[in-house]
């Protein structure tokens, strides 16, 4: 239920904040008050597109915030779910700034605006005479029929929907299998290709690395053998070479080896003499065994390409090429084996299709049983709405069982007697629609899971005894649910138990929008305004609404 919503900055409303009542809320006031504001500040903060043309003019931000309690126990799951505090109260915080950026907050932990969709899905539910689109939508007359069923039919849909995805599964194991005989066939005849490739590779772990590093080694053959060339000459193949002038060095220095002095610097240079002897033996080395080959850095490089080309296809490294070498073969053997267990999810899958038959029907015969009942209390509703010698059918064809039975549902409707009953959106008028979107809201009431319904002049266009009794039905409705209603209808606005009251007045060629509370007297003079249609109203239209008031 909502309990406070305030406003900052959106549209004409610079700063509004309202506390509402469990039952009927009831806003009023004059055609081009903002009173539209409210909804669309509703919205905004529920998560609907940020629309920056809603940022007051000159202001750098809007803000809205919500507060709700009885939050229902799927949107607490949901918070526990995220980690989002909850103690009772779930406050909504939603700001949009002048650059389009904007910051919404759950509970003061912050959200992206697919979260808070997700925990604001079931919260409220928006009902208008744009509202109606949904109703005579036919893709949603199913549902419509299954929520006004309830637990009988989600139990049905549920083990239909477990049914259907395991049909779902045995149609995966049986294409894994290879389907029919011919794909079956051709799959065995791809798979033995792979694998014959694969394994004609003789492919080792590490192979491709070691290539490269002899590839690079053996394309560098020549310039290595010419530096190694240049180290050992100057090293030690011309006459003042290192070595020979460290041995010359270290001799003179042998005969005052003794000396303390001079003792530590022989021994370093007697070292570095055998170091760099060391040294040149290894390069020597080296120059040896350094030739170009291009007969075998062709053949690396073919054997490289070879590996690149098995990556390619069958995996991005050697290791994940073995490992597909591994699955194909056990995808053969089961095709070469397949016949059995072919045969056995075959039977499988024709025993779930006819449980699924089975369940299908049963939930065919519940809809059609509840159909008749939905019927009886349309027709009652609209009835009561002064819409007599109407007629409202729930039409059943039939259709491939699938995850939502076998049936496909339309509502049909014929505003007079005698008329030929059509689809809703061919027949049904906007006040008609919008008095049937009313009678299934008081049908299914319970039924749904918005503790919050908003309805936004629904009752545009009636007056009179319809008008008291569209009255009659949102007074009904607000006593399981909490009602906000936007009403031009004097009969509607005093049934309410609550009454915010939306003013526009311009100061200083400002126009300034604000909402507030209003009770007694001045309930008494806006419902009275609502009865003459002006400003000043006069002391009968006073005593009217008084009198509607005390009803």
């Amino acid at each position: 239920m909502l309990s406070s919503l305030f406003i900052s900055n959106l549209a004409l409303i610079k700063n509004s904040e309202i506390n509402l009542s469990n039952g009927f809320n009831v806003i009023l006031g004059q055609s081009g008050a903002g009173k539209s504001i409210l909804i669309d500040a509703l919205s905004f903060v529920l998560g609907a597109k940020a629309d920056k043309t809603l940022l007051r003019t000159g202001e750098k931000v809007m803000r809205v915030e919500a507060v709700f309690d009885e939050v229902p126990e799927n949107i607490k799951q949901i918070l526990t779910s995220l980690d989002i505090d909850f103690d009772g109260e779930l406050l909504l915080s939603r700001t949009l700034n002048s650059d389009g950026k904007s910051v919404i907050r759950v509970n003061g932990a912050v959200v992206v605006l697919k979260t808070l969709k997700e925990i604001t899905e079931n919260l409220i539910d928006f009902c208008g005479q744009h509202d109606s689109v949904s109703l005579i939508n036919t893709n949603n007359h199913l549902s419509i029929l299954d929520r006004f069923i309830g637990v009988k039919a989600q139990e049905y849909l549920s083990k239909i929907d477990a049914l259907c995805s395991q049909i779902g599964d045995i149609d995966k194991d049986i294409k894994n299998l290879g389907g029919n005989d011919l794909e079956r066939n051709r799959l065995k005849e791809i798979l033995k290709f792979q694998i014959d490739e694969i394994e004609r590779a003789k492919l080792t772990e590490g192979e491709e690395e070691e290539l490269k590093e002899k590839f690079s080694y053996i394309s560098s053959a020549e310039n290595i053998a010419e530096k190694v060339g240049s180290a050992l000459t100057k090293l030690d193949q011309q006459q003042e070479s290192v070595v020979s002038l460290l041995f010359e060095a270290k001799s003179l220095l042998r005969e005052f080896s003794d000396f303390p002095n001079i003792s530590e610097c022989y021994e370093r240079l007697e070292n570095s003499y055998y170091e760099i002897k060391d040294i040149v033996e290894n390069l020597e080395e080296v120059a040896q065994n350094t030739d170009f080959d291009q007969t075998e850095l062709e053949r690396i490089d073919a054997r490289l390409d070879l590996i690149k080309d098995l990556k390619r296809k069958y995996g991005n490294s050697v290791g994940k090429v073995l490992e597909f070498l591994d699955d194909a073969k056990k995808r053969l053997n089961d095709l070469e084996n397949s016949e059995e267990a072919l045969a056995n999810l075959t039977m499988k899958k024709d025993r779930v299709l006819k449980e699924l038959d089975y369940e299908c029907e049963k939930l065919s015969s519940l809809r059609k049983e509840y159909a008749l009942t939905l019927e009886d209390k349309v027709m009652k509703e609209l009835s009561d709405l002064q819409m007599k010698g109407t007629s409202f059918k729930v039409n059943f064809m039939g259709t491939t069982a699938g995850r939502k039975g076998k049936d496909v549902v339309k509502f049909v409707f014929s505003a007079n007697a005698g008329q030929e009953m059509k689809d809703l959106s061919k027949t049904a008028s906007g006040g008609e629609l919008s008095r049937l979107l009313l009678a299934f809201k008081n049908i299914m009431l319970g039924k749904e899971n918005s503790s919050t319904v908003v309805f936004d002049e629904i009752d545009s266009g009636i007056s009179g005894q319809t008008a008291g009794k569209v009255a009659e039905k949102l007074q009904n409705i607000s006593k399981f649910v909490q009602v906000i209603c936007i009403t031009h209808t004097p009969v509607v606005a005093s049934k309410g138990d609550e009454f915010i009251l939306v003013t526009k007045k311009t100061d200083n060629g400002e126009t300034i929008s604000h909402a507030e509370i209003i009770e007694g007297e001045a309930v008494v003079k806006e419902i009275a305004s609502l009865i003459d249609g002006g400003k000043d109203v006069s002391q009968t239209a006073l005593e009217h609404a008084k009198v509607l008031l005390n009803k």
